[in-house]
């Protein structure tokens, strides 16, 4: 039987709970705390820092907006690269982009479209 290396990588193991990366909203970084922020609203914090997940979700298409979010691209409901510099996600979240990722970010989704 073989394995779908993408299934391997599209799974984050929470103590005793698998959660597929489809199922993440975002993941907010509260020192050395991830705050995971799931589709069905629930809310699981981990002992492990933003860093660790983002190397993790990296091939999954997660993207890195600022030093304390990490964003699931299938939630950006609407992207503001002028004036706010947000990204507004499906449960009505606003993360802030910081200074020195908006450039890249846009570059980024043009390359998407």
């Amino acid at each position: 039987m073989e394995v779908n290396e993408k299934e391997v990588l599209s799974t984050i193991l929470l103590g005793n709970m698998s959660i597929p990366s489809s199922d993440i909203l975002f993941i907010r970084g509260e020192g050395n705390y991830s705050n995971f922020f799931l589709k069905d609203g629930r809310k699981i914090l981990s002992c492990r820092t933003l860093k660790y997940f983002a190397n993790l979700l990296s091939e999954d298409g997660f993207i890195r907006p600022s030093k304390s979010a990490l964003i699931n691209p299938s939630a950006i409901v609407h992207i503001d690269f002028k004036s706010q510099k947000t990204i507004r996600l499906v449960n009505e979240e606003v993360i802030s982009i910081s200074r020195r990722q908006v450039r890249p970010l846009k570059e980024y989704f043009l390359t998407l479209a």
